[in-house]
C-alpha cells in the first residue's frame, strides 16, 4: 500500500468505517475515533495515539501538514469535497479527517494517581471538556463516570479540552454507588461540594491520602446517594446572588483549592514522619541540602523553610522552643525570624511577643514548595531502596554523604 491513494467512492470500506466514527457506539464498537482537523490530528499524535490513516481534500497535497504526515508515515487519503462532507457529516468542508485508535479503558485494578475526578452524570460537552482541561492544567489524569454510558471522545469534547482528553485514564462504571466503592477501596477519600456544607472547601479536613473529586449534573447537582457516601461535603462560598457556578468554573476553583489542601496535609505529614527532631548527627547536613534546592526557587533560607514546616505543624512555637530547634539565640535567632515577620510568614500569638505562629502566607509557600522538598528527599536518599528508608536511623553516614554530594554541586 502506497502512502497516499485517491478515493472516490462512499462506498470504499475505509469511508464507510469512518463515516460510523461520528456516533458513540460506531466508536464504542471500532475502538477508534474521527479526528476533525490538523489541530485535533496533531493532539492525538503528541498524545501517542496511533493514527491509522488521514483523509485530505484534493489539493491539500502541497500543505506543510500533508507533508508531516507523510514523514511520520501516516497514510494518506486524497477524496473528494463531497466524501470528506459525508464523513464527518457536516455541512462545511473539513479538509483533514483523521482515524484513531482509541487507548485501552483505564483497568480498575490498576493503581492510579492522586486525585480523580468523578463525573456524576456530567451531561454538556463543553463543560466536560473544560473540565478534563484544566484537570490536566493541575496534573490530574485519572477521570471516572459514574455511567457506564460516558463517550469523552465526541468532538466537542476533544476540542473543548484542547486534546488533554487523549491523556486521560478513564474509568466507568454502571453506577455511582458502585464507582464510589471502587475508589473507597482503593484508598481515595470521596470529597463533593453542595452549598448547604458545613464544611469550606479552602479548609477541607482532608487527610493524608488520595482525592476523587465529585463533579455533579448541570442541573440536579450530585447524587443523593453520593452525597451520603462522600467522606467530606464541601461548599464554594460565594457573595450575592449567585445561585450557583458553571460546573467547569466551579470545578477549576474546588481543584485549586483542594490541591493546596492536599498538598498541605500531606507535606505536614510529610514533616512529622521523615524530618523529625530526633535527627542529630545529619541536621546541619540535611538543613545545607534543602538551603542549595530552596534557595533556588524562594527568598527563604533553608533554616527559614524547615523552621516554617515545624510550626505549621505545631500550629504556634514560643521564642524558646525557636532556640531549642534551630539552635540560635539573641541576635541570631532575631536575624532569622525578622525576615519572616516583614514578609507576612509569621505573627506573634500575644502581646507579650513570647510565641508565634504561622499565616496564612506562610502555609501557602510551604505547600507551593512541596515539589522542592520532594525532589531534596529524592536527592538525599538517592539509591536508597524502601527497606533502607524504612531503617533510616542505620543509615545516617549514608545520608551525610548524600547531602555532601548536593551541596558540593551547588557552589
Amino acid at each position: 500500500m502506497t502512502l497516499s491513494e485517491y478515493i472516490t467512492s462512499i462506498k470504499d470500506p475505509r469511508v464507510m468505517e469512518a463515516r460510523e466514527l461520528t456516533s458513540a457506539s460506531g466508536r464504542s464498537r471500532l475502538h477508534k475515533c474521527l479526528l476533525e482537523g490538523p489541530e485535533s490530528i496533531q493532539w492525538a499524535m503528541e498524545a501517542g495515539l496511533q493514527i491509522d490513516h488521514v483523509f485530505s481534500s484534493a489539493g491539500y497535497e502541497r500543505d506543510r501538514f500533508y507533508a508531516q504526515l507523510r514523514e511520520q508515515h501516516i497514510p494518506c487519503y486524497l477524496t473528494t469535497e463531497g466524501i470528506l462532507k459525508k464523513i464527518s457529516d457536516t455541512s462545511y468542508l473539513v479538509p483533514y479527517l483523521g482515524v484513531a485508535r482509541l487507548p485501552d479503558e483505564h483497568p480498575a485494578t490498576d493503581s492510579t494517581g492522586d486525585f480523580a475526578i468523578v463525573l456524576d452524570h456530567v451531561q454538556d460537552h463543553g463543560n466536560i471538556g473544560t473540565i478534563i482541561r484544566t484537570a490536566s492544567a493541575f496534573g490530574i489524569r485519572d477521570l471516572v463516570s459514574t455511567t457506564s454510558t460516558l463517550d469523552i471522545y465526541y468532538k466537542k469534547i476533544v476540542t473543548a479540552s484542547r486534546g488533554r482528553v487523549f491523556e486521560m485514564r478513564m474509568q466507568r462504571y454502571p453506577s455511582g454507588t458502585e464507582a464510589i466503592s471502587a475508589l473507597k477501596q482503593r484508598g481515595y477519600q470521596i470529597i463533593a461540594t453542595s452549598p448547604y456544607a458545613r464544611d469550606i472547601q479552602s479548609l477541607a479536613p482532608l487527610q493524608a491520602k488520595p482525592v476523587a473529586l465529585i463533579v455533579g449534573n448541570e442541573t440536579t447537582g450530585i447524587s443523593d446517594e453520593i452525597l451520603r457516601s462522600a467522606d467530606i461535603v464541601v461548599q464554594i462560598p460565594m457573595i450575592g446572588q449567585v445561585e450557583s457556578l458553571n460546573v467547569g468554573v466551579a470545578t477549576g476553583i474546588s481543584l485549586y483549592e483542594l490541591k493546596f489542601r492536599m498538598a498541605l496535609t500531606m507535606l505536614i505529614n510529610y514533616i512529622r514522619a521523615n524530618i523529625g527532631r530526633e535527627v542529630n548527627v545529619t541536621g546541619k547536613l540535611i538543613l545545607q541540602a534543602f538551603e542549595t534546592q530552596i534557595k533556588r526557587v524562594s527568598n527563604l533560607t533553608g533554616q527559614q523553610a524547615i523552621l516554617l514546616m515545624i510550626l505549621i505543624c505545631d500550629q504556634s512555637m514560643t521564642l524558646e522552643q525557636v532556640t531549642k530547634d534551630t539552635g540560635l539565640s539573641g541576635d541570631e535567632r532575631t536575624a532569622l525570624l525578622q525576615p519572616l515577620f516583614e514578609r507576612g510568614y509569621i505573627r506573634y500569638q500575644n502581646s507579650n511577643e513570647t510565641s508565634i505562629v504561622p499565616t496564612e502566607d506562610s502555609q501557602r509557600i510551604i505547600a507551593q514548595l512541596w515539589s522542592i522538598v520532594e525532589r531534596a528527599e529524592q536527592a538525599v536518599l538517592m539509591g536508597f531502596s524502601e527497606q533502607e528508608k524504612a531503617q533510616f536511623k542505620d543509615y545516617m553516614n549514608r545520608i551525610q554523604a548524600n547531602c555532601i554530594r548536593i551541596t558540593s554541586a551547588g557552589t
